[in-house]
């Protein structure tokens, strides 16, 4: 009976271990890839058009290709079209108002089948469809798919496209277009870009580009209030996740009063004190008291936060208070910190802020005000200036020592025979009767 236990509990280990690093697997390797459809039946097929629309939302991706096809040789084309599996979760391949049947198919048998080269991507299966056009035809194929992000580390995600232009057998549109959507969108969410410039990103989160031939773009991004709720969530310690449950469930009187209990009494070394003040600070300014959310968040040792990238979410929620205060020194201020930041995603947050209706609205001449700061502190140092001026002046000959006592005894010289000519004159007065 007691062998029998041990059995099971050998088994549930076994299980858990595998489901485990199965997820691992999945977070590190599988996921959307960026590539799109392949003539892996090496057809004389041309693809004319290829207009493609995203949805990112956290791990997931919702993409809508429609892609017109034509046969311009004069013998009917038999073509076989794939994608790689790359995290599709859900797939359909339409023609007109029909759906198209399609195959999975491993690597192994395309490569048997057609004799793909190497440089076709090597994913364990694909997504077949086969058509067949008549000489001059051409078709209008709609391809929808659900998929999961690829995960670069345990809070950010890579999404990518057009990552098979240089492939083998990639069937590269004549034009192209592609328009993403970034839902629940923050400028601060965003932190590296490929192809893809900051100006491009419109105020709501919509990137369009159109050209005759896009090259690989890819958006890095991080919620970066849900890697907070997660980092706590994944504590071991029972505070820090209750903290994360009452935020999460928009309880943030209660979520304040935890990270208070907790800010006495840290027990967790893997979470700053300082994180847990954001959070304190984060829910007062969602329950709109901003005064005492400034207060708390003014103070905050950036360089403790996790992740690091929280800094803009914090530049970013003081800019819309300052701005709704009309504090344009405390604004101008901020705004040189997110200058003086070199980092790609504050580049990236600082360029939609110029470019921001909101904050153009509120026309901040940033320069004059610059020049107004730079005037004032001019006239303040102004007098420190000039003795410094000269004395660097003194000080830049060989015999300073020699030239400053020489300049001090003429000057006492002066000043004594000055005296002494006063004292040689006498007084007359005049009387009048």
């Amino acid at each position: 009976m007691q062998l029998g236990k041990i059995k099971l509990i050998l088994v549930l280990v076994l299980t858990l271990t595998f489901i485990f690093t199965t997820a691992v697997y999945s977070v590190s390797e599988d996921g959307w890839k960026g590539y799109g459809l392949f003539n892996i039946s090496g057809s004389t097929i041309t693809l004319i058009n290829e207009d493609v629309s995203v949805e990112l939302q956290n791990d997931k991706l919702g993409y809508n290709g429609e892609v017109l096809i034509r046969n311009y040789s004069n013998k009917i084309a038999y073509a076989s079209l794939g994608m790689p599996s790359q995290g599709i979760e859900k797939i359909t391949f339409m023609e007109k108002n029909s759906t198209l049947k399609w195959k999975k198919r491993s690597y192994g048998s395309l490569q048997n089948e057609f004799n793909i080269d190497d440089r076709t991507p090597k994913e364990d299966f694909w997504y077949v469809i086969n058509l067949t056009l008549n000489p001059g035809e051409t078709k209008l194929l709609n391809v929808k798919l659900e998929a999961v992000q690829l995960q670069e580390d345990q809070s950010s995600y890579i999404f990518t496209y057009f990552n098979d232009r240089k492939l083998g057998f990639s069937n590269q549109a004549e034009k192209s277009s592609l328009y993403i959507s970034m839902m629940d969108f923050q400028p601060y969410n965003i932190l590296a870009l490929q192809g893809i410039e900051p100006n491009q990103i419109g105020i709501k989160g919509d990137i369009v580009l159109k050209a005759d031939n896009i090259d690989t773009v890819s958006i890095k991004y991080m919620n970066v209030t849900k890697a907070v709720m997660d980092r706590l969530q994944s504590s071991a310690m029972y505070m820090p996740r209750q903290i994360a449950l009452a935020f999460n469930s928009k309880n943030y009187n209660k979520a304040s009063s935890l990270s208070d209990e907790y800010i006495k009494n840290p027990n967790d070394s893997e979470i700053s004190v300082e994180l847990i003040q954001f959070i304190k600070a984060e829910s007062l300014r969602r329950l709109q008291n901003n005064d005492k959310y400034l207060s708390i968040i003014e103070g905050i040792d950036y360089s403790k936060l996790y992740p690091l990238e929280l800094k803009n979410k914090i530049i970013m929620d003081r800019m819309s208070i300052y701005l709704e205060q009309q504090n344009q020194e405390k604004l101008f201020n901020l705004y040189k910190e997110l200058e003086e930041d070199t980092s790609e995603s504050a580049r990236i947050l600082k360029n939609w802020v110029e470019n921001s209706s909101v904050f153009g609205a509120v026309q901040i001449n940033k320069d004059n005000l610059f020049n107004e700061i730079q005037q004032v502190e001019e006239k303040a140092e102004q007098p420190k200036f000039k003795i410094e001026q000269w004395y660097n002046l003194a000080l830049a000959y060989k015999y300073a020592p020699a030239i400053i006592f020489g300049a001090g005894l003429l000057v006492g010289i002066i000043l004594s025979r000055l005296r002494f000519k006063r004292k040689k004159k006498k007084s007359m007065y005049i009387y009048r009767m």
